[in-house]
């Protein structure tokens, strides 16, 4: 379960989609509690990271470090954006707007707003 495949990385494929199956298990999952738990541990993390910046005195070991945190921030942005994103979509779907029930107009997305 929590294996990282290499295959999977090497390869960084960049057209993968979730299917609608798959976005609608992770918007219930983030809305539980376990989650709010493992955002904290990720922040923290990063914050740690950041903080052992100020303790290395050689500049070839900060610019490594620097760029270690700047990764692991820059990954943990982008797969909370790409959360948020998903969890836009599911609450417009969840809403039944546009149906033949409910043909209002859906509310815009926050980028589009």
């Amino acid at each position: 379960m929590l294996a990282v495949k290499d295959e999977n990385i090497k390869g960084l494929e960049m057209s993968f989609k979730l299917d609608t199956r798959e976005q609608a298990i992770l918007a219930a999952s983030v809305q539980q509690e376990w989650f709010d738990i493992m955002q904290k541990l990720m922040e923290q993390e990063i914050r740690l990271l950041n903080i052992k910046l100020l303790n290395l005195e050689k500049p070839e070991e900060i610019m490594a470090a620097h760029a270690v945190a700047k990764g692991a921030g820059m990954f943990y942005a982008g797969v909370m954006q790409r959360l948020n994103d998903i969890l836009q979509i599911e609450q417009i779907k969840a809403q039944g707007i546009g149906t033949i029930d409910n043909p209002d107009h859906p509310p815009m997305l926050d980028e589009v707003s």
